[in-house]
């Protein structure tokens, strides 16, 4: 005698329909996470002024220009002892008048720009300048402006315990 035992099972005891439903179910879940992504984090390399920025560069070109026909240049000292960054600067002043009262010093860290530092340096005697960071440098490369509104120099830096550099156009 031949018995044909061909029950029934429910639907959740077949292998394929699990499977048919978890591959469409981790598609939305994973589209869900790159939405979120996308809204909560900050895609910082691209500036929302982009184009004020790029027509900024003209000026700034303009700054490096007027240096250089002025002969300014600087000698930058910065000696990290005692928890203090001294900074000294002697500005060779070539065809301005008189020396500044004070000059702004950028220092941008080369890869993070929530460490960047701007500093005051105020005028000492004869061509000094000194100024007083409150935090240490982090290693790495640094990159430097120093200033004075119709003029600019630049140059860049690894930090070390003290660093001498010439600034120029």
């Amino acid at each position: 005698m031949n018995v044909n035992n061909n029950t029934a099972q429910p639907w959740y005891r077949y292998p394929l329909v699990w499977m048919m439903i978890v591959i469409p179910f981790s598609a939305v879940v994973m589209g869900v996470i790159m939405i979120w992504l996308a809204i909560t984090t900050d895609d910082g390399l691209v500036a929302d002024d982009y184009y004020k920025q790029g027509m900024a560069i003209n000026r700034d070109l303009q700054r490096d220009t007027q240096a250089l026909e002025k002969g300014i240049g600087a000698a930058l000292e910065i000696n990290e002892s005692e928890g203090l960054v001294r900074v000294n600067l002697a500005l060779n002043k070539g065809g301005l008048e008189d020396y500044p009262d004070t000059l702004q010093l950028k220092l941008q860290y080369a890869t993070h720009d929530h460490n960047d530092i701007q500093l005051v340096l105020n005028h000492g005697q004869n061509n000094q300048y000194i100024g007083i960071i409150n935090q240490p440098l982090i290693q790495g490369k640094w990159y430097l402006e120093l200033s004075d509104g119709g003029w600019r120099l630049n140059g860049h830096m690894n930090a070390g315990k003290q660093i001498k550099l010439l600034l120029e156009p």
